[in-house]
């Protein structure tokens, strides 16, 4: 919707607007941040970057707008600060990321930029993050294809990035091998019912497996 002149007028008239700044001091406990009040009474808390990015005085004026572009600017840092965190237990996803950041209220532009940003520096890496979840859901869960793919689908991943990586691991962990390790740790054997069997070949579907080779291995069982 384009804005009227007016309100066009108002909006640059508070950006335009200046304060002065009354007191800089570090934040207790945050060597990294640095507390910020005006003249109006209003109160910021800016990462250090923020503060020498724009150029932050004491007894000196600040713009309205910078008061905000300062403050997305820490935001990015807290986000960025908080996202390596995360990685140095274990790799993300982007989306996994992104997801975790917005229900915490911050602004999506913000966290786009630092995913961005950690991705060109190599903090990030999507196909770390399959080879890593899928490793653990093929040969720890023992899971089935399918139901790989599901689950790194609900994580963003596109097909193209993860087929080749998930073809890998079948080839290191064969599928024909997992589900007879699961025969065996269920001892369903040729005489068994057929009760029994579509009971299996339904437990083995839930895990992902396709039917087809479902039915081969254990008509061969």
């Amino acid at each position: 919707m384009k804005k009227s002149g007016r309100l066009w007028d108002l909006e640059q008239k508070v950006s335009d607007l200046k304060f002065k700044v009354l007191s800089l001091k570090p934040t207790s406990r945050k060597n990294d941040y640095f507390d910020v009040i005006l003249e109006n009474g209003n109160k910021y808390n800016f990462h250090e970057k923020s503060i020498s990015r724009y150029n932050i005085k004491e007894n000196q004026p600040i713009e309205h707008k910078v008061i905000h572009k300062a403050l997305d600017y820490t935001e990015r840092e807290n986000i960025k600060k908080k996202i390596i965190v995360l990685l140095s237990f274990r790799q993300r996803s982007k989306k996994e990321l992104k997801d975790t950041f917005l229900s915490k209220g911050y602004k999506i532009e913000n966290i786009l930029n630092v995913i961005d940003e950690l991705e060109q520096r190599k903090y990030l890496n999507d196909s770390l993050f399959i080879k890593m979840m899928a490793s653990h859901l093929i040969k720890e869960k023992k899971l089935g294809r399918y139901l790989v793919e599901q689950k790194l689908f609900q994580h963003g991943i596109d097909f193209s990035v993860m087929d080749p990586i998930i073809s890998s691991l079948y080839k290191k962990y064969p599928q024909s091998k997992t589900i007879k390790e699961i025969l065996n740790k269920r001892n369903i054997s040729k005489v068994d019912s057929l009760k029994n069997k579509i009971k299996m070949i339904n437990y083995l579907k839930r895990k992902g497996f396709y039917f087809d080779d479902i039915n081969t291995i254990i008509e061969s069982y």
